[in-house]
């Protein structure tokens, strides 16, 4: 998938069609959920996690905190073990699987961008996602 130009080479005073594709991108974090319309805040702010995101709301400050980074280590890692290190436990389950490229679709396919900030998110199932990038 890419974009397609009409441009005029000066050289030998012709139109030629420009293709050009993005081919990867990087960045930080709040970048990337402005590229990908994807809420990098909040409870589900983890884009392979979504869901199941594990984390922690503390009691003073209204601050979340993201737990059982662990699970994405390799299973016999040193560091699965370190108890006292992290939140008090051993983790024993294995990362979440990233959505393949259907399930995210199905997620972005009726939602529709309206811009400006006076505008309030659809408090449907699709709430994760704030816009459909310009990317897809």
């Amino acid at each position: 998938m890419g974009t397609r130009f009409d441009v005029y080479d000066e050289s030998v005073q012709q139109t030629f069609r420009l293709r050009a594709m993005i081919f990867c991108t990087i960045n930080d974090f709040p970048a990337y959920g402005n590229l990908s319309g994807y809420s990098v805040k909040g409870h589900h702010a983890c884009p392979i996690c979504e869901k199941k995101m594990s984390y922690i709301q503390l009691k003073h400050g209204n601050k979340t905190v993201y737990t059982r980074h662990q699970r994405f280590l390799k299973p016999y890692h040193p560091y699965r073990l370190l108890k006292k290190a992290f939140n008090g436990e051993n983790e024993i389950e294995s990362a979440p699987k990233p959505l393949a490229r259907d399930e995210v679709y199905d997620q972005l396919k009726y939602i529709v961008t309206i811009f400006g900030k006076t505008q309030k998110r659809d408090a449907s199932r699709n709430n994760i996602w704030k816009k459909r990038s310009t990317f897809f």
